[in-house]
């Protein structure tokens, strides 16, 4: 038996999709690339509760539209669809893994990067 949280992502993919035929100035290839990218990471199994994966599919889906025609111009990726799928499944994890790092820094490691004459008490 399938899980309420897939039943979820399955029904919000096929909204997004249906979505996009009735509003023609969207890039329905990149909508569609970016609703496939955020249902991998929105599956992906993990101890999150059901509405904060429905976040996250919504948040990865609009970070991977957005960022389909950037990923377009900057890689050898042609078309919005793939480009919207790679933005959806890198762009999220990443930003992710940066906003931990910096929860976990401390101001003492940041006294670390400064030049010496910087820090505190060890100028003249």
């Amino acid at each position: 038996m399938t899980e309420p949280t897939s039943s979820s992502v399955v029904l919000t993919a096929a909204a997004g999709v249906g979505l996009s035929t009735l509003l023609p100035h969207l890039d329905g290839n990149a909508l569609f690339g970016a609703v496939i990218g955020a249902a991998l990471i929105a599956l992906k199994p993990s101890d999150l509760k059901s509405w904060q994966r429905l976040l996250g599919l919504l948040v990865s889906v609009g970070v991977g539209y957005i960022s389909a025609e950037e990923i377009v111009a900057q890689t050898p990726i042609t078309q919005s669809g793939p480009g919207a799928f790679v933005g959806a499944i890198v762009v999220v994890p990443i930003a992710l893994k940066v906003l931990a790092l910096i929860e976990h820094l401390e101001l003492a490691d940041l006294q670390l990067l400064l030049p010496g004459w910087l820090r505190k008490g060890k100028g003249d």
